[in-house]
């Protein structure tokens, strides 16, 4: 990757378009396969100087061979011309991309439930453990008693008898 910029993620953790593009997580945009070469577009967060933090899309292939690049708003023109985005499929995109985010948030907070819920009896089985464990020193320790007792007394009977 280029020194000067920083990945906001890569195909894997976009979801599938209509059309087979992916939709970035982040923004709704389409990532379309690089009209030049036909590998990956990658979304990137520029850290220049000139251009901090300012979003850009460039081709995968860009460090060889490829010069496809735009910056985001230059890149929502493009899918705009090419007819891949409208701005009202944009506008579903966004939609969607914010209900997909408030399921996941509901996923997490369930996932972190049920990982408490799991915690709490997995805490209450081993104090279950613990006492079964005690409970059978505890009864070893009678068995041992009621043995020693029984020797001393059959002893005590068998001197007692002679």
């Amino acid at each position: 990757m280029h020194r000067h910029c920083r990945d906001t993620e890569t195909a894997a953790q976009s979801s599938m378009w209509s059309n087979g593009s992916q939709i970035s997580r982040s923004d709704g945009l389409p990532i379309i396969p690089c009209p030049e070469c036909g590998l990956a577009v990658k979304k990137l967060v520029s850290g220049t100087k000139r251009n901090p933090e300012r979003v850009f899309y460039r081709c995968i292939n860009q460090n060889t061979r490829c010069e496809f690049w735009k910056w985001e708003d230059d890149y929502i023109r493009f899918l705009r011309r090419a007819n891949i985005v409208t701005p009202s499929t944009q506008d579903e995109n966004v939609d969607t991309l914010r209900r997909l985010q408030r399921l996941e948030a509901q996923l997490d907070s369930l996932a972190l439930q049920f990982e408490t819920r799991c915690q709490h009896h997995d805490d209450q089985l081993k104090g279950l453990v613990a006492s079964l464990d005690n409970f059978r020193r505890f009864n070893c320790l009678i068995f041992i008693v009621v043995v020693v007792t029984l020797i001393i007394l059959v002893f005590y009977i068998g001197s007692k008898s002679m």
